[in-house]
This record gives C-alpha cells, structure tokens and sequence, in this order.
C-alpha cells in the first residue's frame, strides 16, 4: 500500500543537464558594489560580482541596542530570568515572590497556568533585576522543600518564555 500518490503528473525530467555542470559554471554577475562617499557606514552586498577590484573592504560592525535576551522576550529592563519547577497548584505568583525576595529584587513572577482549566502546570519565572541575585537564589532554592515539593531551579533558556502561538491543526 502506497502512504502517498499525488494526482499530478510525475516531473518533467532532463537527463542532458547535470547537477555537476550547474556547478562548474562560472559565477558572472553584471552587479556591482556603488562606492559611496560615505565610508563611515559599512555596507552588505547580497550579490556581487566574483573579483572586487579597487573596492576597499572594512568590517562589518553590528551593535544592538538590547543589554540582554530578556529584553527580546518581554520588554523589561536588563533582568535575569530564573526556571522554577516542581511547584504544587496551589502555589502563586504573590507567595513564589515573596521566596525568591529574600534573595534581591524581583521585578516579575510568572507562574504559566493551563489556558483552559487556569490550573497551574507545575513551573514558573522568576526575573531577578541583578544576576548576582539570581545566582543566590539558584543556590540556595534548588533542590528545596517549598509548599510540600521539591523545587528545581535553573537559569532560563533564551526564548523560553515566550508565549507561542496555538498551532494549526492538520486538514486532510
């Protein structure tokens, strides 16, 4: 039994062209970097031709204006974001802030809740606004006994947090 047959018509094949004769052909692009007068800003080319001739090249320099990942992620100043698993249902916002507290400033607490049922999954961030905090805080509440549960604690993962999007299922 066939797991696929496609009502369309096989592929038109031409057995005279091959693939290592695409390759061997020469690159000739009539493209060409515009020298400007303005050499301050560095410029990327997406094409261009083979052999640069009298072109100066200077290095690309990128900055970003972003002081960290968590920036990316949820708008907050410079914070570092902690991994909370292990909590129990019952566990919120308000009592896992006031745990991680002793250890620095939290800017945030997010425990991530079922969207439907609004039950706590188990897990939750922390954003501390000083990494030396955070580090503490990893520390000393890894591997703790809180509200009836072993926590484990870890620094986050970029891009963890964010909230994605709902796929779309498959129609057949």
């Amino acid at each position: 039994m066939a797991l696929f047959s496609s009502p369309c018509k096989p592929p038109i094949m031409c057995p005279k062209f091959h693939r290592i004769r695409a390759i061997q052909t020469p690159f000739s692009s009539k493209s060409s970097i515009s020298k400007t007068s303005n050499l301050d800003a560095p410029r990327i080319s997406i094409s261009a031709p083979a052999k640069l001739i009298n072109t100066p090249i200077q290095k690309a320099q990128f900055r970003s204006s972003l002081s960290s990942p968590a920036e990316l992620d949820e708008g907050i100043p410079s914070s570092v974001i902690i991994f909370v698993k292990g909590l129990s249902q019952s566990t919120s916002e308000g009592g896992l802030k006031a745990a991680f507290s002793q250890f620095g400033e939290v800017s945030r607490v997010k425990v991530i809740t079922d969207k439907k049922t609004k039950q706590s999954l188990g897990f939750a961030y922390v954003w501390f606004t000083r990494e030396e905090h955070a580090r503490a805080a990893l520390e000393e509440m890894n591997g703790k006994f809180f509200e009836g549960r072993f926590l484990y604690v870890s620094i986050a993962k970029p891009g963890s947090c964010k909230s994605r999007p709902k796929p779309t299922p498959y129609k057949f």
